[in-house]
Order: C-alpha cells, then sequence, then structure tokens
C-alpha cells in the first residue's frame, strides 16, 4: 500500500513538472513574438526617421526562398554543374537588420532615396574553385534606382 502512494505522489509531482515546463515555453514563445513584433515596428521606424517610406506588407518578413536543390528553375544549374559536397547556402540576416543595413549603405555608397517600390528576394551564385556558394539577396527598388542588399553580410550595391 505504501508502495503505490509512493508512485502516486511520483506520478502527481512529474504532472505537476510538466505542467510548469509547458507554461514556461508557452510564456517564452510568446515573450519572443512580443520582441520580434516589437524590431519590426522598430524597423519600420528608423526607416522613417531617414525619410524612406514603404509599405510594411511588401517587407520579406518571413523568407519564401526555397532552397536552390528544391527551386525547378535551379535544378538543372545544379544537376549539370554542382555536386552536393561542393556547394553551400549562406545563412541570411533577420530582415530588422537587413532594413538597417540598407539604409547605412545607402548611406555609404551617397545615395538618398525616399520611398522604396519593392522588394524581391532571390540568390546570387558564386564560384570559388571548385566550391560553389549560394548568397540569398534582397533586389529593392527605390525611387533612386535598384539595389542588391547581401542579406548573409549587408553589403549594398547599385544594381
Amino acid at each position: 500500500m505504501e508502495r503505490a502512494k509512493l508512485k502516486f505522489t511520483v506520478i502527481i509531482l512529474l504532472v505537476i513538472l510538466n505542467i510548469i515546463l509547458l507554461t514556461v515555453v508557452i510564456s517564452q514563445r510568446s515573450q519572443a513574438r512580443v520582441y520580434e513584433e516589437a524590431g519590426r515596428t522598430q524597423a519600420v521606424v528608423y526607416l522613417d526617421q531617414h525619410g524612406i517610406d514603404l509599405e510594411d506588407d511588401m517587407i520579406p518578413w518571413e523568407s519564401a526562398l526555397a532552397d536552390p536543390r528544391e527551386d525547378p528553375e535551379m535544378a538543372e544549374f545544379i544537376s549539370g554543374q554542382i555536386t552536393t559536397e561542393t556547394w553551400e547556402i549562406r545563412p541570411m540576416r533577420r530582415p530588422e537588420t537587413l532594413l538597417v543595413d540598407f539604409v547605412t549603405g545607402l548611406s555609404q555608397l551617397g545615395v538618398r532615396c525616399t520611398r522604396i517600390a519593392s522588394i524581391t528576394e532571390g540568390y546570387v551564385h558564386t564560384v570559388e574553385g571548385e566550391r560553389t556558394i549560394f548568397t540569398p539577396v534582397w533586389t529593392i527598388v527605390t525611387d533612386n534606382g535598384s539595389f542588391r542588399l547581401d542579406c548573409a553580410d549587408g553589403t549594398l550595391k547599385k544594381y
């Protein structure tokens, strides 16, 4: 009888522990969403403070870029020239950071714009020896020309 009570107590304690852990995970996810939304808002305000107007829905907050291996347009190129051992995809920075990089890049180029008309995601590839590197990029069309923003290192070039 004593053993059954002990087992029951341990089970109850484990259930309580699981409920506490679930509450912590839900709380952390909720806090992460709040921080993410705050970061997005601050990035848009930063653009506004620098005189750049854009519509929030044109910013690719969630990347729609597919793995180049799974992109039908890239399949022929990859199968003909690249083996899985000789290529890599560079990691992409957060969109909030990329928007700040864009403003910084404009300043470094000595260019001023007041409106972003569109942002398009894509990849560029470079070949280093036998290795092919896919770099995610944003092509940003503004009232003062088109620019290519390297989403891996944040550098901006006139396009």
